[in-house]
């Protein structure tokens, strides 16, 4: 089973504007725009490395949606563009 956990947290600077979160990330320059379910995503794996279910489990529960297979794909997507941008890595791509 694939673990995803947050690269740097502590490096980022976050902005929260009414719900929306400006995102900088000193490593690459680069400065992303998350809702509050996608800064929920960083801070979850921030606080222990999880799986794709329990980031959804976790996330149904907060913002009270159906963990469905739709919302499992698009938190997949969005744990694959988080990894793409070096936000957050995946274990099964960890050095040895």
């Amino acid at each position: 089973m694939n673990h995803w956990y947050s690269v740097l947290f502590s490096s980022l600077r976050i902005e929260n504007w009414d719900e929306e979160y400006t995102v900088f990330q000193l490593a690459s320059g680069k400065t992303h725009f998350l809702n509050a379910m996608g800064l929920q995503i960083l801070v979850l794996l921030d606080q222990a490395p999880a799986t794709l279910d329990t980031v959804c489990i976790k996330l149904a529960e907060s913002f009270a949606v159906t963990n469905d297979a739709r919302f499992r794909q698009q938190i997949a997507s969005t744990l694959q563009r988080y990894e793409a941008l070096g936000l957050i890595a995946n274990a099964r791509n960890a050095p040895l």
